[in-house]
């Protein structure tokens, strides 16, 4: 394994492990004193909503400037798809359907993901 793959693999793991526990213990936020009312939730926020989906961004613009368009389109319906299968999970499951926001983030994100592989299908 060289160098550069097992950087790869260390991410993958990092990321799914980072994912799985979240998405299996929500309640870890709280070990982490991580409030959006204090400052240390307020970065969190900023990191994980705000850089990572700026950093997608970017590595989408990337990948389209070297002609992956194709590959983009994958990696953004694997993310869109993901989000939006463990929102429609996680809100029945929490029994949060009658919020305003999973009313409006789950028609808009299933309309996002329908759109996203009526495209890939056909790329």
């Amino acid at each position: 394994m060289s160098a550069t793959e097992l950087a790869l693999a260390g991410a993958i793991a990092y990321f799914a492990g980072f994912g799985l526990a979240f998405l299996a213990r929500p309640q870890l936020v709280e070990r982490f004193g991580l409030r959006w009312t204090e400052a240390a939730g307020r970065a969190e926020v900023r990191c994980y909503y705000g850089a990572v989906s700026l950093a997608l961004a970017g590595f989408l613009a990337y990948l389209w400037s070297q002609d992956e368009v194709v590959p983009a389109l994958t990696g953004v319906l694997f993310l869109a798809g993901a989000v939006f299968a463990v929102r429609l999970v996680t809100t029945a499951v929490d029994g949060s359907w009658r919020a305003d926001y999973p009313k409006m983030a789950v028609p808009v994100e299933a309309a996002f993901v329908i759109g996203l592989l009526l495209v890939r299908l056909t790329a």
